[in-house]
């Protein structure tokens, strides 16, 4: 066993140092809120790679994925690989984001369902940024005590790294998280990879993995909670959710073009699929360790990652991978903090508080309403019982919201009665059968059935009592409510229809647009958009399926 030293620490502190620097000198790019909330909409396919990657992986990735592993098999990977074949689909929803032109989700609901469901968004989503920081934080937190042995607790990791994050978001906004990124990305592949060969040399390579480990957790799915049932239910949630995901708008309409939104959304997200095989197999490896009483038996499955970092890196090598869980953990925070000021400003702020706001004072609420988020986060990572957990609790969030979004775009008789009507009746479901009906059943004992899906192999049937109710809500509702206005709609689907570097289309037919920034167009978008679209999402689907080929032939090495 390893002991975090001082070649460690200074490893750390130069990253620490060197990531606040590169980005609060961003703060000279920032002269507009647009600058701060979107970077101007000028970034090149890496920082959009890089961004997305950035954006998001954190550390309760491989936490999650690296534990279920431990206890459940590879087929453990199914936490993040629920998001493998829905990969593809990134590459057509992107250029919707870029061509709405907006900063915030919230502004797609107030242009399409009105105001009042634009600021139950902005609501919720403030919320999602909460949960999904508090996760981010648990994480970290889980892991420096594991690494450290307990000598760091967990809450002063999550408050040291904090105010790093803090300190440069508030600073430079979205062009100082994106730069970093370009940093931190680099990073987060060699987090993710780093461990798996330090354990093969430990265990003798993969042949002695397949003699240490039972055939049966090299299945890609389990007989108990990662089943058929719970991945194709877990990847219908990852898709409808993931456009509803808050920090998405930014992270699929920051690029120079359209093409820029889709090789960074789709790309980035290949990367992270790639980078999820390290995170498996360390997992695999961990069980080998323990089989081997090279590792004491762990209590619970969320310390294999960290202990597998104590255990098996040499000093110095344990500094750079706790640098890269950092820095997985600071670009996401930082970008949930410049997304979720950016509803809170503009959503509520300038709806609300004081419409005719100058830019500067929107400049100056929003680098200050991300602390918002960033408490209630801190909250919430003190009071989540694991992170497997709070990932559930974050997938089931977002489709509340993301059906919404699906149907206003494909279904143009969608209204706001039928969203309304779609999001109370999933609400109660999801809140009362699952994670959140634990807390009222001490107060109703008699009421069995409180938080009978809490447990996270439960999803397939927790989904089952939602989310069919909210599609029916919504398809009835919007018949039955009013249509909305025909120009409004009218107005709405032009904007998505028009490809970047054609806003002169717009003005013409007088659609307002939120902010354009760099508006000039990608000759492929420009020009063929029906191959664009075509070629490229089979091509994504390809690469999904190479991934999973890949991670099913890499099981088998050394049987």
């Amino acid at each position: 066993m390893q002991h975090f030293g001082w070649v460690d620490i200074i490893v750390v502190a130069a990253y620490l140092v060197g990531v606040a620097i590169l980005g609060i000198v961003q703060v000279v790019r920032v002269k507009t809120s647009g600058d701060y909330f979107t970077g101007g909409r000028r970034f090149n396919k890496f920082l959009m790679m890089m961004h997305s990657l950035g954006t998001g992986t954190h550390a309760d990735d491989p936490v999650g994925v690296t534990g279920a592993v431990y206890q459940r098999g590879l087929s453990g990977i199914w936490y993040t690989y629920i998001y493998l074949f829905v990969t593809p689909f990134y590459w057509i929803i992107a250029p919707f984001f870029r061509r709405s032109r907006y900063i915030t989700t919230a502004d797609f609901f107030e242009a399409r369902f009105g105001g009042p469901l634009g600021t139950l968004y902005t609501i919720m989503g403030i919320i999602v940024f909460s949960v999904n920081t508090g996760t981010l934080l648990k994480g970290t937190g889980t892991i420096t005590a594991a690494v450290t042995g307990g000598a760091v607790p967990e809450w002063v990791a999550i408050v040291a790294m904090t105010v790093i994050f803090v300190a440069y978001g508030l600073a430079g906004g979205l062009a100082a998280t994106v730069v970093t990124e370009g940093v931190q990305g680099l990073l987060i592949i060699i987090m993710s990879l780093l461990l798996v060969p330090f354990g093969l040399r430990l265990i003798g390579g993969a042949t002695g993995l397949h003699q240490l480990v039972p055939a049966a957790k090299f299945s890609l799915a389990a007989p108990e909670e990662m089943t058929i049932p719970w991945i194709l239910a877990a990847s219908i949630m990852a898709l409808i959710g993931i456009v509803s995901q808050p920090h998405i708008m930014e992270v699929c309409s920051a690029g120079k073009t359209e093409f820029e939104g889709r090789v960074g959304f789709a790309y980035g997200n290949f990367i992270k699929r790639f980078c999820a095989m390290g995170w498996a197999f360390t997992g695999l490896v961990v069980i080998a360790m323990v089989a081997a009483h090279q590792m004491p038996g762990l209590e619970h499955r969320e310390e294999a990652f960290g202990s597998a970092i104590r255990d098996l890196l040499p000093t110095g090598a344990m500094g750079l991978m706790f640098a890269a869980i950092l820095a997985a953990q600071m670009s996401t925070l930082s970008a949930f903090m410049v997304a979720g000021s950016a509803l809170f400003s503009r959503n509520l702020y300038l709806r609300y508080l004081k419409p005719k706001a100058p830019d500067q004072e929107i400049l100056v609420v929003g680098r200050f309403a991300g602390l918002i988020v960033v408490i209630a986060g801190l909250i919430f990572s003190f009071f989540v019982q694991s992170v497997a957990q709070a990932l559930t609790i974050f997938w089931g969030l977002n489709t509340l919201t993301g059906i919404l979004i699906w149907f206003g775009v494909l279904w143009r008789r969608s209204n706001p009665t039928g969203a309304w009507a779609s999001f109370i009746l999933m609400s109660i479901p999801w809140l009362l059968f699952g994670a959140f009906g634990t807390i009222l059943k001490p107060l109703l004992p008699a009421a069995w059935w409180l938080g009978m899906y809490s447990e996270t192999k439960f999803l397939p049937q927790l989904v089952a009592t939602y989310l069919p109710l909210g599609v029916v809500a919504m398809i009835v509702g919007s018949l039955v409510g009013r249509r909305m206005d025909r120009q409004r709609l009218d107005r709405f689907y032009l904007l998505l229809r028009t490809p970047v570097g054609h806003e002169d289309r717009l003005r013409q037919a007088g659609v307002d647009v939120v902010y354009a920034g760099h508006s000039i167009g990608h000759p492929w978008e420009l020009n063929h958009p029906v191959l664009v679209n075509v070629c490229g999402f089979l091509v994504a689907l390809v690469f999904s399926g190479a991934i999973l080929a890949m991670v099913w032939a890499l099981a088998r090495v050394g049987m």
